[in-house]
């Protein structure tokens, strides 16, 4: 039987580089439900605090307010109709808990927090403008760009999450899901002068260019998604036209966890099948070595009986082992599929098709 995992998500990027507002627009699509998923928040309130602001930003067309020194912190859980297939233990920090220092005089206590919730994610999603990739596309989509004066400040967060993965990989644990979420895909046509796909297909075949720490030992989603059409040209920054509202792929980043968590986990549970078959068969063998001998079955009775009872367990839990195996492979190629057109990297290598 399936057993939904339960993962830790991290969300990482620069001030104003979209994360609340991108968070509250992956909660308003899947919250409604989008093919038969659905995501909710366990606590009512704050699934009320979500839709509340989700409905101001469309109905008067302002923006949410940006996270503050207390990070955001949110129980999701992932469905499809009545099944959970993930819970998801989601926290969103503000920009500077990723750039400032962590022993300056007054540091704010989000710095060190946000150094310890990386060490234990499950899935990091690095948020990246889509004005400030727009930006680098005109300069240099090669990696001759000044990252001196870089406003996405790549160069910290990457060595962030090269911390953890190398920590994860040392210890032998899995690493982590790496999502580079672009966020105001809008931006793009409009500041590069090309069709936004042309401008996205730049990104995708010069990733590691833009983020090369994530060449090496990881798998990585490329997620471009927008909230709507809004351009640069506002009069109020914390503004929209509501009319203008159209979201895109803000869900994918859910199906990427889901599917890596799954698909990474299934060498372990085949290792443990296997450990249960080995043992399984030892044990046989030494019951009907103890049943052939002289007077056996009546001398070694209480190890027959207790080998019998180990079975008859461990019978059970491969049951259970198999069950879990399969309805992860079968969720793990139901998000493969939603995820069918979108860039995925593992160590370093488009997966193509």
């Amino acid at each position: 039987m399936y057993q939904a995992p339960r993962i830790t998500m991290t969300m990482l990027g620069a001030s104003g580089c979209g994360k609340t507002t991108y968070l509250h627009g992956m909660y308003a699509v899947l919250s409604s439900g989008l093919n038969g998923y659905f995501l909710y928040a366990t606590d009512p309130d704050k699934d009320l605090d979500l839709a509340d602001a989700w409905d101001e930003l469309c109905v008067a067309g302002t923006l949410p307010e940006a996270t503050d020194v207390e990070p955001l912190d949110y129980e999701f859980a992932f469905k499809h109709g009545m099944t959970t297939l993930l819970e998801i233990d989601f926290q969103d920090y503000r920009g500077g808990a990723g750039t400032e220092r962590m022993r300056a005089t007054g540091a704010s206590a989000d710095v060190a927090a946000l150094k310890e919730r990386l060490a234990i994610s499950d899935t990091i999603i690095l948020t990246l403008d889509g004005q400030h990739v727009a930006e680098w596309i005109n300069d240099a989509a090669d990696g001759t760009r000044n990252r001196s004066g870089d406003p996405m400040h790549i160069a910290r967060f990457s060595r962030a999450i090269s911390t953890v993965v190398e920590t994860h990989v040392q210890e032998g644990n899995q690493t982590p899901a790496i999502i580079v979420l672009i966020t105001k895909t809008d931006l793009l046509a409009q500041i590069t002068g090309r069709p936004t796909r042309d401008a996205l297909d730049v990104v995708r075949r010069n990733l590691f260019d833009l983020v090369p720490v994530l060449a090496h030992q990881v798998t990585v989603l490329l997620c471009p998604v927008q909230i709507g059409s809004f351009g640069l040209d506002r009069e109020d920054a914390l503004k929209v036209r509501p009319d203008q509202v159209n979201p895109k792929n803000l869900h994918k980043p859910i199906s990427f966890a889901l599917m890596h968590y799954l698909t990474e986990r299934l060498p372990r549970q085949q290792q443990a099948l296997s450990g249960l078959d080995q043992r399984l068969d030892s044990q046989r063998q030494e019951v009907e070595s103890l049943r052939n001998g002289f007077l056996g079955p009546w001398i070694k009775r209480g190890r027959i009986n207790a080998l019998k009872s180990s079975i008859d367990a461990d019978r059970e839990r491969r049951g259970e082992t198999v069950g879990e195996i399969s309805g992860a492979r079968v969720w793990a190629e139901q998000m493969a599929e939603d995820l069918r057109t979108s860039p995925i990297y593992r160590d370093g290598k488009l997966q193509e098709d």
